[in-house]
């Protein structure tokens, strides 16, 4: 006997349109990626800030996505106060729905 799974809702502490206004205003400085402990790839700070919004997500930032644990190291040195995590989140939570829709 199969189940059938119904999807539900996400919520998370930023909402889609908060998520884009922090990545357009992330200044490139890489301070948190640098800060990162579960980075263990070289990734640019442009291409993970793209492929959190659109588009495909690559093998690399995929990896880097799924080993991070929220730890929330890469929100204090941000010199603009933007929230990371909040970003990678939403990179996961899309992560879960590419996988979901296979």
């Amino acid at each position: 006997m199969s189940k059938i799974f119904k999807q539900e809702p996400v919520l998370l502490h930023k909402t889609g349109p908060q998520v884009m206004q922090e990545i357009n205003a992330c200044i490139g400085c890489n301070e948190c990626l640098l800060a990162c402990p579960a980075l263990a790839e070289p990734i640019t700070i442009d291409r993970l800030n793209h492929e959190t919004i659109a588009g495909a997500i690559s093998p690399a930032v995929a990896r880097f996505a799924r080993t991070c644990y929220q730890c929330g190291a890469c929100v204090s040195p941000c010199p603009v106060g933007l929230h990371r995590d909040a970003m990678m989140m939403w990179l996961k939570v899309r992560l879960i729905r590419d996988d979901w829709r296979g």
